[in-house]
């Protein structure tokens, strides 16, 4: 499949912005096309998936894929044929390799949540320039964040807070980055700060760091913005960026208030790329002319414009290596045709996400509020899990509740699970917290709703 140069990416993407509805479907079309025939050409798994299929077969007639099926194909549905699951593996499971390529040419990211074993993701150069002109004609110079010219400036003081320990797709990026500059001679404008680390550590380190940008999940800006509030934190940002969770308009105000700068968002996905991007509006807009998004029902029907839906179907037109073609991801959107007053011509969609309850908890030294994200992510990748959720019973309770994979060793997930979260109630003055485990199913969500991660049931 032919090779994207950053430069040609980005006039690739600013030509779309000015086309029509009509011409952004034309284009999806042909670019689907180029994607099935080279993944049948190069994939076992999709040569076999569309054997009998017509050469350019209509979107609809392309049969669904799963992570499940993926995960369990994964040395069939790559299309490189030097590419080994084993040498992948072993690659993920070194942290020195963070920020360099597999094989020299892949970037490498796997997904973590509450279900499921972790997706193995290979992005190659094409898919990587695509998804960065994305960013940087859609969000760097939208018009939301006009006033921050200088935000794409490589000496620009740039914070994340992020979940570490594993090549989780901003984690390794925000490495990459890091060693680019590096490389360049800059340094001393990157600051990372993990998820895990107590709040106090946070508020002293982007005190001292002052930085311009600040990228992370809402939860967690949600938390530093009451730091800001409360005068902990003494910091003067010029934007914010969120992404990976749900960011409620009532998140997004807040956020906006507290620091007096622009918020922007991006619903991004390890397997789809930066799907969508949000407008000066306050608009998400669907990145249609790369990334294709059919809403759903529970049984896979398609839903009209307006309406929610239970799932959705994504196309990546951008990734040749692991094409991703009508995969199944369980985010809940309402699709909007109608025209935006921002002038894109692309549809946005409000995204019903999961949003997670806050924790609060009576610790040693009196309240002690966290990210959710500090809990999941200290045992998303713990092998041996199928799914988890966290119930929080009172302020001086948690329990979190467990379902394994057929093969798992429980005792030693449990050891595992014991030491990670206890070491993060350590970590935050939370030594009196009584933790315990149990092996449920977790609270299903009504319909609408994606399940709930952590749950707070109780009130203060």
């Amino acid at each position: 499949m032919q090779t994207v140069t950053p430069q040609e990416a980005l006039k690739l993407i600013h030509e779309a912005d000015s086309l029509s509805r009509e011409e952004i479907a034309m284009l999806q079309k042909e670019r689907l096309d180029v994607m099935v025939a080279h993944a049948r050409e190069n994939s076992a798994f999709y040569r076999e998936k569309y054997a009998g299929l017509p050469d350019k077969p209509p979107l609809e007639a392309l049969p669904l894929v799963s992570k499940q099926e993926l995960t369990a194909r994964m040395q069939d549905w790559v299309t490189d044929p030097d590419f080994s699951e084993e040498a992948l593996v072993a690659f993920i499971r070194d942290m020195g390799t963070l920020g360099h390529l597999f094989m020299d040419k892949y970037s490498v990211s796997t997904t973590s949540g509450t279900t499921g074993e972790p997706l193995r993701m290979l992005r190659d150069s094409r898919h990587v320039n695509i998804n960065g002109a994305l960013l940087q004609d859609r969000l760097y110079n939208s018009p939301l964040l006009k006033n921050f010219p200088g935000i794409l400036n490589k000496k620009a003081k740039f914070a994340s807070v992020l979940a570490t320990g594993g090549h989780h797709a901003a984690f390794s990026a925000f490495e990459k980055r890091r060693t680019a500059l590096e490389q360049e001679g800059i340094t001393g404008t990157m600051e990372l700060l993990s998820i895990g680390e107590p709040v106090g550590e946070m508020v002293a380190r982007l005190n001292a760091f002052q930085p311009e940008i600040i990228t992370g999940y809402p939860s967690v800006l949600r938390v530093l913005a009451g730091e800001q509030q409360e005068g902990r934190l003494k910091i003067a940002p010029r934007v914010i960026l969120c992404s990976a969770e749900q960011l409620t308009d009532e998140t997004r105000l807040l956020i906006e208030d507290r620091f007096s700068c622009p918020v922007g968002n991006v619903f991004c996905s390890t397997e789809g790329g930066e799907v969508s991007i949000l407008c000066d509006h306050g608009h998400m807009h669907l990145n249609s002319d790369w990334i294709i998004v059919e809403p759903i029902d529970r049984d896979s029907n398609p839903v009209p414009p307006g309406t929610m839906s239970d799932a959705v179907l994504i196309t990546n037109l951008m990734n040749a290596v692991q094409p991703i073609i009508r995969y199944r991801v369980d985010d809940c959107v309402i699709l909007h045709e109608k025209p935006c007053e921002c002038g894109l011509p692309f549809p946005y969609v409000d995204i019903l996400g999961r949003t997670d309850d806050i924790p609060s908890f009576k610790g040693e030294s009196g309240t002690v509020r966290l990210s959710p994200i500090v809990f999941l992510s200290a045992v998303c990748d713990i092998e041996g899990i199928s799914i988890f959720q966290f119930i929080q019973l009172d302020p001086e309770t948690l329990n979190i509740r467990v379902q394994y994979l057929e093969n798992a060793d429980r005792e030693t997930v449990n050891q595992e699970i014991l030491q990670e979260v206890r070491g993060k109630l350590v970590d935050n003055g939370l030594k009196n917290i009584v933790f315990s485990i149990e092996e449920a199913e977790p609270r299903r969500a009504v319909r609408g709703k994606k399940m709930k991660a952590y749950i707070r049931d109780f009130s203060e």
